[in-house]
């Protein structure tokens, strides 16, 4: 069987898009065999790590041109059998295709959207669901969302869940966090979000929650590490106006080799998103060892489990109290501590290319393969 991806998102800094279609790349390298995988970058793009990948270079086009012309053309000339596409697939393609969707955050949540994304993700979306062989999402919770919110078959719906990079669970030795607090101006007590910057990951309640804590004798700094992307200045301007000056940082896009230094030399992570479809960086940040706040999204907490403490991410008096309780009851933070890489242990790349296989294989049957 031969499945072209569209892995439009590596090299892009997309964040959870591209890190998911990455371990995606990386997984089904190493752990299926079987599979012949062609995957739809960018020309110039590139997946260090895998060996039998195959790349197809795709002009930089606008999505609206990139799905429904440049897809089904790649999947055709690539002598694909099944076409992987992220969220919206093309309303019309000569190959069965599976479809990513993470979540349906526009559904619930849609004044933290763009009015133009908000509008293109609700029409395309139902067409999206209908012509799929099958579809992916990466938790339980989302797979049922989609099932209630759209009328999909819940057989239908495959959860692949991405595996933690192996680099996440190694144990640096001193010098290494200091270099990696040195490179981006850290003190040596910060508390550490990596994402996006956008309102849906309620960056202003979790700062308006820090801003307490200086009152409280903690002298950790806040450090908001991630590109800026849509409606970022909803999230910039009421954070800038609690005037905390150098204890709050915003490092901007960190490179991926950075990230597990970054958050092993952390106190303390928090993602407290107000939705998600999964949460890769609390079980990166779990894998590390350190101490995580969540949020009690139901995919974040599906995520989590009892690794993480999850709070209620509307309320900034339950957000400052998490951050308080996680800084400084010992024996809270040495719990968390040991649970955060057992937990994350059970989301490997060899489990998320055994459900990739699996949904493939019920999308494209083997009756059905093209000589």
């Amino acid at each position: 069987m031969r499945v072209a991806i569209d892995a439009h998102a590596i090299g892009t800094g997309a964040g959870g898009n591209e890190t998911y279609v990455r371990e995606l790349l990386l997984a089904l390298d190493a752990h299926a065999p079987t599979l012949d995988v062609v995957a739809l970058m960018h020309r110039g793009a590139h997946v260090a790590g895998v060996s039998r990948v195959k790349p197809y270079g795709l002009v930089n086009v606008p999505s609206f041109l990139r799905v429904p012309l440049q897809l089904p053309v790649a999947a055709v000339r690539a002598r694909c059998d099944l076409l992987h596409a992220q969220y919206n697939a093309p309303p019309y393609c000569p190959r069965p295709y599976v479809a990513s969707i993470h979540d349906i955050g526009w559904v619930h949540y849609p004044e933290l959207f763009p009015p133009a994304m908000r509008g293109r993700l609700a029409a395309l979306t139902p067409g999206t669901l209908r012509r799929a062989a099958r579809v992916f999402t990466l938790t339980e919770a989302i797979r049922r969302e989609i099932a209630e919110t759209y009328g999909t078959s819940i057989e239908k719906i495959d959860v692949v869940a991405p595996g933690v990079d192996p680099r996440y669970f190694v144990r640096h030795v001193p010098e290494a966090l200091e270099a990696v607090r040195a490179k981006y101006g850290l003190p040596e007590d910060y508390i550490l979000y990596v994402g996006a910057v956008q309102p849906r990951k309620n960056l202003v309640r979790l700062a308006e929650a820090f801003a307490r804590l200086n009152d409280r004798g903690l002298p950790h700094a806040l450090v908001i590490a991630g590109k800026h992307t849509w409606l970022a200045d909803d999230v910039l301007k009421p954070v800038e106006a609690l005037q905390l000056g150098d204890r709050l940082r915003f490092t901007g896009y960190v490179d991926a080799g950075d990230l597990p230094a970054l958050m092993a030399a952390a106190s303390a992570f928090a993602y407290v998103s107000v939705y998600e479809g999964f949460g890769l960086p609390v079980l990166e940040a779990m894998a590390c060892g350190t101490p995580v706040l969540a949020s009690r999204a139901a995919a974040i907490q599906e995520v989590a489990g009892d690794a993480a403490l999850c709070v209620d991410a509307l309320s900034v008096d339950a957000l400052e109290d998490g951050l308080y309780r996680i800084l400084t009851n010992v024996a809270l933070r040495e719990s968390l501590k040991v649970a955060g890489p057992i937990r994350a242990a059970h989301f490997t790349r060899e489990a998320m290319a055994k459900a990739a296989m699996k949904g493939y294989e019920k999308a494209l049957p083997a009756s059905t393969l093209r000589l």
